[in-house]
């Protein structure tokens, strides 16, 4: 639709998530997050926040229930979506929400620690064999590992796009 305002925004999330279903069945969730803008003082030289600015948010389908699952009150949020002004407070139906990582780890099904998901007890740490010892461990002749560069980012010679997650 045309003449929607998309926003950004960052903050916490302002008591408990509200889960509800429409008549249809589909799941509406609905919280408040608190965007507390930074301001510079010129006359003390210094930042310090600004007047709290309540956001109501409200999301669909799938996403209300993860939301719902996921967000409890104080948990950095970043979310975007469409804004409005309704009856003197800002709406944004949001199309996306996430926790704001800079505050908080975040885990996903996959790298969910076992201890964590009830899969066991935690496993002592491995001990790790050198690059050495793990080379004269491999069967038969084979050429020396290549060294990596001490700081991979700045290397001239590397490609952001070919870095995989050690292991895979």
């Amino acid at each position: 639709m045309s003449g929607e305002t998309t926003a950004v925004i960052r903050g916490r999330v302002y008591g408990a998530v509200q889960l509800r279903h429409t008549e249809r069945g589909t799941p509406a969730a609905r919280f408040t997050v608190m965007q507390v803008p930074r301001e510079y003082d010129r006359a003390r030289r210094q930042w310090h926040d600004g007047e709290p600015v309540p956001v109501i948010c409200t999301v669909t389908g799938p996403l209300a229930r993860h939301v719902a699952e996921c967000l409890t009150d104080t948990v950095h949020v970043i979310a975007t979506g469409n804004l409005a002004l309704r009856a003197g407070l800002l709406h944004l139906d949001s199309a996306q929400v996430g926790v704001d990582l800079a505050h908080h780890v975040a885990y996903i099904d996959d790298t969910l620690p076992a201890v964590l998901a009830g899969r066991g007890p935690a496993q002592p740490p491995r001990t790790t064999a050198t690059p050495e010892e793990a080379y004269r461990a491999q069967p038969g002749p084979a050429a020396p590992p290549a060294a990596a560069p001490a700081d991979w980012w700045r290397s001239p010679s590397s490609s952001r796009d070919t870095v995989t997650a050690p292991g895979r």
